[in-house]
């Protein structure tokens, strides 16, 4: 999770701490509920340091009617005075400060909201190679370009841009494959730095495989798209352990306090959701062609290796041998 999605994940605590309800919405925009009862739908724009008084006018030129809310590590005095007179709402994450339609709610900062982590990555992430790896490491025959392109719904020129000169791509009669498929794996998994976006927290009494099931029955009936991740996708890809906590993701942010769920934080959760940056978690995890929606197995993977748990390392390795010798399909 890079600065952006941190504070984006640290704003949500805030606001939970400050009974406003996020009903709806994506990493970009949002559906509120207030304490006492009022909605309110914003622009949510990230910031890793302050705005400046002239990216913030730049920001509302041509946009009048929307409602920005800045997320930012700290409130300047401008941004307080903004907000303050309702023209814009402010979360500053490291302060724990809240102030939405000029009211302010202040939350006590913690770790999980207002930890320091590492600059802002520079660049577009190589999303697309990425999957074409996954596509081609747990593919069963050979993938051509123009099947790798509408399977990742991209053009040609960019599946092709991938293969050319790839180190462990090689072209057969039939189509594309990867060779020396352990090296290409354990490096994809070294440099893939996981589906990124904001998430939120939940906690439920339930295994967490029935939690996760739960979860996402109850997207499916409101027409959100999810895929399950971590342990609980593992334990059908490749079952070692027994699932601990369910992690999902979601194509949008919900509440889940209607399906049963109790709001929690990074530090003690049962369920984790998270809105992905990396749009071809939902490709790749269609194409690995399962009854049920899940994350393919290398992002599967990658999450158990992040997850928490003394033994995540041997369950990993664990669904790294079932994906190598095709396993995973059952």
């Amino acid at each position: 999770m890079d600065r952006a999605d941190r504070l984006l994940s640290g704003a949500l605590l805030l606001l939970r701490r400050a009974e406003v309800r996020v009903v709806s919405g994506g990493p970009t925009d949002l559906d509120l509920v207030l304490p006492g009862g009022g909605a309110v739908a914003v622009k949510v724009r990230v910031f890793g340091r302050p705005p400046t008084p002239s990216i913030v006018e730049g920001l509302r030129d041509g946009h009048r009617k929307d409602r920005f809310l800045l997320v930012t590590p700290r409130a300047t005095s401008y941004l307080r005075d903004l907000a303050a007179e309702g023209v814009v709402d402010v979360i500053a994450v490291e302060e724990g400060c809240v102030v939405i339609g000029g009211v302010e709610h202040t939350a006590a900062a913690s770790a999980e909201a207002g930890s320091e982590v590492g600059a802002l990555r520079r660049g577009r992430r190589p999303w697309t190679r990425w999957a074409v790896e996954r596509l081609l490491l747990l593919a069963e025959q050979p993938l051509t370009q123009v099947e790798l392109a509408a399977v990742l719904q991209v053009t040609q020129q960019s599946v092709s841009h991938v293969l050319r000169g790839h180190r462990f791509a090689s072209r057969t009669d039939r189509g594309w494959v990867i060779g020396q498929r352990a090296e290409a794996l354990d490096e994809l998994l070294e440099e893939y730095p996981g589906p990124g976006g904001a998430s939120t927290y939940w906690y439920g009494l339930d295994p967490a495989v029935r939690q996760a099931e739960a979860a996402a029955t109850w997207c499916a009936e409101r027409g959100v798209g999810c895929v399950l991740t971590g342990d609980v996708a593992a334990d059908v890809y490749a079952p070692w352990r027994l699932p601990a906590v369910a992690g999902l993701y979601s194509s949008e942010l919900l509440d889940f306090t209607a399906a049963g769920f109790t709001p929690a934080t990074d530090a003690e959760y049962t369920l984790v959701v998270t809105v992905p940056q990396d749009r071809t978690l939902w490709r790749t995890a269609a194409a690995a062609a399962q009854p049920r929606a899940r994350v393919d197995p290398i992002i599967a993977l990658h999450d158990v290796l992040a997850g928490p748990g003394p033994d995540a390392a041997e369950a990993g390795e664990h669904l790294r041998e079932a994906i190598l010798d095709g396993a995973w399909r059952g």
